[in-house]
């Protein structure tokens, strides 16, 4: 699937999200958390539940395995773009 092909498939699954950045907490045990945040235009945060944020970051983490989970990725839902977030 494109970059562009899984922006388009995960917008209406978050209405009003502009950003979705996602971290891999602790991947070196068996079961890693993951931490999804979504953004709407505006820089504020959207509420996602539970289930749907680790369903998307685990499709985010499986489309894009090479990226630095651990530190943070943020993937831009307007142009399918993927980058690191900043410390």
């Amino acid at each position: 699937m494109s970059p562009e092909q899984l922006a388009s498939q995960l917008a209406p699954l978050l209405p009003g999200a502009a950003v979705v950045q996602v971290r891999l907490k602790d991947p070196r045990t068996l079961w890693p958390h993951m931490d999804l945040t979504a953004m709407s235009d505006q820089g504020q945060s959207l509420r996602v539940p539970r289930t749907r944020a680790l369903m998307i970051a685990r499709w985010l983490i499986r489309s894009f395995p090479q990226a630095g989970w651990a530190s943070g990725v943020a993937f831009d839902l307007r142009t399918a773009q993927l980058r690191g977030l900043e410390a």
